[in-house]
């Protein structure tokens, strides 16, 4: 199923246009995704793809839950993203037909607001051996990959927010959003700051990165399938472009 809706987002590439290619009544005109893809491909020079992501038929024909989109090119990583409106573990073992199991789904707990206004977001995966799900975040593991695919894509309804990876690595499982105290700014740039310390191998990160405390970091979470290691996390972690 999450093939088939994944291929129902695919639009063929096309070049989407420069912001100052657009007078101001066409600004205007396009929906709030496309302008702001428009913004960060004059500003950064990235390609921001194109999504046809039909919520309100997300929301009746599979679930409510469905609030955003995550896309990582290169990677099998297209999928829905859940958030339970009062179980936090529910769809780490509840498939996307409501059945109770493997794979689960992509998700994030309730202390994350949807609309991606928080200083840290955090999205779980089950890493699975088939490559479906977030297994596809080891391909980080390796420095050549990680240099040539640093952008991970969340759209909402009427949004879509880029993000630029900064680091990929093994690390302890402590809860990243309550071990933290993120609404305040200083704990926000001492936290990335200080991303050296909680690496381990392996590992692989972008020292040149400048930190600040309005950074907004966005941090995809699997599991390490290394034999009696489920006390570990594999983390890429990736900062807002604004």
């Amino acid at each position: 199923m999450y093939e088939k809706l994944a291929e129902s987002t695919t639009v063929p590439s096309t070049t989407m246009p420069l912001e100052g290619d657009m007078d101001e009544g066409t600004t205007h005109e396009l929906e709030g995704y496309k302008r702001e893809a428009a913004r960060l491909i004059t500003k950064y020079g990235i390609d921001v793809p194109e999504k046809n992501i039909d919520f309100d038929k997300l929301h009746k024909e599979v679930s409510e839950d469905i609030y955003a989109w995550i896309y990582i090119p290169n990677t099998h990583i297209d999928y829905p993203v859940f958030q339970h409106p009062t179980d936090n573990s529910y769809y780490l073992e509840h498939n996307i037909d409501g059945s109770e199991g493997y794979p689960g789904c992509i998700y994030t707990e309730n202390y994350n607001a949807k609309d991606f206004s928080d200083p840290h977001t955090v999205i779980y995966g089950h890493n699975m051996r088939d490559t479906t799900m977030f297994s596809d975040l080891h391909l980080y593991e390796d420095e050549e990959f990680f240099e040539n695919n640093r952008y991970v894509y969340i759209y909402t309804e009427d949004m879509v927010y880029v993000y630029k990876i900064f680091a990929a690595y093994q690390t302890n499982n402590a809860h990243q959003l309550l071990n933290y105290d993120f609404s305040q700014k200083e704990t926000v740039k001492m936290y990335l700051e200080n991303t050296a310390m909680r690496m381990q191998e392996p590992m692989v990160y972008d020292d040149t990165t400048v930190f600040s405390g309005d950074d907004q970091i966005l941090t995809l979470s699997t599991c390490v399938m290394t034999e009696r290691q489920f006390h570990l996390r594999y983390i890429v972690q990736s900062l807002r472009l604004k």
